[in-house]
């Protein structure tokens, strides 16, 4: 290990630190013995910084355990799900991840979306963040309580897919429970709720799907071309987080397209109820069109008015060949 990244290694920048070995023993490492549990090879380590932090920016610009193109796209800020192979560090593997933010105070179903970077190597895996994420944090909370011993870094890895996956169902169930609510109402003639707005849950499957179809790509095109040190077990595990996605990001498709349907659904009740009323509004008018022209031409006085007294037929011929104008150019127009 290169004394540069020992000494320069930022403690303050570390969220936690993890140690696994083959025998299924782990635990959480002290900050102050990072550096010498590198060191020891019969390890595997996790190391989840802060990449908002000052410390760790300065470090990845100097570390020799990230690949300075890995270093790069951090800079540039790219966060859009990728997966790469890097011919360094013994075929290191990048990740750009989506993973939910950990926000308190948020409306159920309306979780946003962060970037997990994460670079894993046979014994090693290095996540980056910016703000708390869901999913490590909860991997975190699950090796704490004992309810999971990875032996190895990768299959960590495997650990955090299934988590993170695990998430986005439970998400989607609430936002399924949400839409069959709301069916439910609208097959009965009830008014939707203005809060439970469809354009909402729309748009909110139409970037979980922009954001995890990417992924899923890239998992495809990961397990054609897997490192080496990938066992068996890793690829079979590999195929079923594979499976999982696939099948989430077609149940992401399949609300978007509920939710579209239940909006036209909608908007078709919408203009029945326009129509309806319209109707309404129609026959009244027919109805009250007699009185209305009668007590119109009852109620003109002419006998004030110079040059028309006694001319009563003359304005009724005028009024007639109005109302004939009128309808000829209605007519012209196709308008009737």
């Amino acid at each position: 290990m290169s004394d540069l990244t020992l000494n320069s290694f930022p403690i303050d920048g570390v969220v936690f630190a993890w140690a696994m070995t083959s025998s299924g023993e782990n635990y959480e490492i002290p900050l102050d013995q990072i550096t010498e549990k590198l060191d020891d090879s019969q390890q595997s380590i996790w190391l989840h910084l802060n990449l908002a932090h000052s410390q760790v920016q300065r470090w990845l610009d100097k570390t020799p355990l990230i690949p300075e193109r890995v270093v790069e796209m951090i800079h540039e800020g790219v966060t859009r799900s990728r997966l790469e192979r890097i011919e360094k560090l013994d075929d290191c593997l990048l990740m750009v991840m989506n993973d939910f933010h950990q926000e308190f105070g948020v409306k159920e179903g309306e979780a946003t979306l962060g970037t997990l970077w994460a670079i894993l190597t046979p014994r090693l895996m290095i996540s980056l963040r910016n703000k708390p994420l869901n999913t490590t944090d909860k991997l975190r909370a699950d090796l704490r309580d004992g309810q999971l011993h990875p032996h190895s870094a990768i299959e960590l890895f495997h650990e955090l897919i299934d988590l993170r996956a695990e998430y986005l169902r439970t998400l989607l169930i609430r936002l399924s429970e949400k839409m069959d609510d709301l069916e439910e109402l609208l097959l009965k003639g009830r008014e939707i709720p203005e809060h439970e707005n469809l354009g909402r849950i729309r748009i909110h499957c139409s970037r979980l799907r922009r954001q995890f179809a990417p992924e899923l790509v890239a998992l495809h095109r990961l397990q054609k071309h897997l490192p080496y040190w990938f066992s068996a077990q890793d690829k079979t595990r590999l195929s079923d987080d594979l499976d999982l996605l696939s099948f989430l990001v077609q149940d992401i498709s399949n609300l978007y397209d509920r939710a579209k349907v239940l909006q036209d659904e909608q908007a078709a009740h919408v203009a029945e109820f326009n129509a309806r009323n319209l109707q309404v509004l129609s026959i009244m008018t027919v109805i009250f069109l007699p009185m209305t022209l009668l007590t119109g031409i009852m109620g003109m006085n002419m006998e004030d008015l110079p040059g028309l007294k006694g001319s009563f037929y003359g304005v009724m011929m005028l009024m007639a060949a109005c109302g004939g104008l009128v309808y000829a150019g209605l007519k012209y127009k196709k308008i009737i």
